[in-house]
């Protein structure tokens, strides 16, 4: 993991010569927020920001506190609720037909809580649609997004904000939790999960967190139970 001191100063000397396209869920409070305002304010509204969540009257009061939108840029809020796979692909589907390309794919967005089982009606946990399926369905959709910013000569990568290297071991039986739950398990496999989504690499697409922390998904029980495995996928 580089050094704060790095990261500053490479996220610092950030000014592109192109307008990027960022998207970013759960852009109306924590991390999520936090990120749209530095990178709002960093390239001085130079590019289209797109943030995705729940909360129509947050993200408006969000975008009021940003820098107005340079020339050929904007901001726009885009409601979806991403516990429901169907409203993810449904999102999916209408960036993949209007969007020329995707430069950063930013996953904030989690339902945190220790309750205990929370389904969907697409029968699964809340904290892990949010938390896993949600993320990697975004990520898997609109990757030819992505791909074409690369085409195009143009960084493109993918950040996902949550606790990386902090999962434990799978229980490969019951990965969706279904025989034997609880809160904080649903947090912990969820994290794994992640760690798994990025360190496998069943995207074929280099994750950007994969390579600022590889140190913690080389070293995540989840990363090592999957790389013993014999069933594993990784090289």
């Amino acid at each position: 993991m580089p050094l704060y001191s790095a990261a500053k100063s490479t996220n610092e000397s950030y000014t592109p010569s192109y307008i990027p396209t960022i998207l970013i869920t759960g852009a109306t409070s924590g991390i999520g927020q936090a990120m749209a305002k530095s990178l709002a304010n960093h390239l001085h509204g130079r590019g289209h920001f797109i943030f995705v969540g729940r909360n129509r009257a947050a993200a408006e009061a969000t975008i009021a506190s940003l820098p107005p939108s340079a020339q050929g840029s904007t901001y726009e809020f885009i409601t979806c609720d991403v516990n429901l796979m169907k409203n993810v692909h449904a999102l999916t589907k209408d960036l993949l037909e209007r969007l020329p390309k995707l430069n950063f794919l930013v996953h904030s967005a989690g339902v945190f809580g220790l309750f205990g089982l929370d389904e969907t009606e697409e029968g699964i946990d809340k904290k892990l649609a949010s938390r896993y399926y949600a993320r990697w369905v975004l990520t898997y959709d609109l990757l030819p997004l992505l791909r074409k910013a690369t085409d195009e000569g143009e960084p493109a990568s993918v950040l996902s904000i949550l606790g990386a290297g902090a999962g434990n071991q799978v229980d490969l039986d019951d990965l969706g939790l279904k025989k034997n739950y609880s809160g904080i398990k649903a947090i912990i496999h969820s994290a794994a999960y992640n760690d798994l989504m990025v360190a496998v690499s069943p995207l074929n697409f280099p994750l950007s967190s994969q390579r600022q922390l590889n140190i913690f998904f080389r070293n995540s029980p989840a990363a090592n139970q999957i790389s013993r495995s014999p069933t594993s996928t990784q090289g």
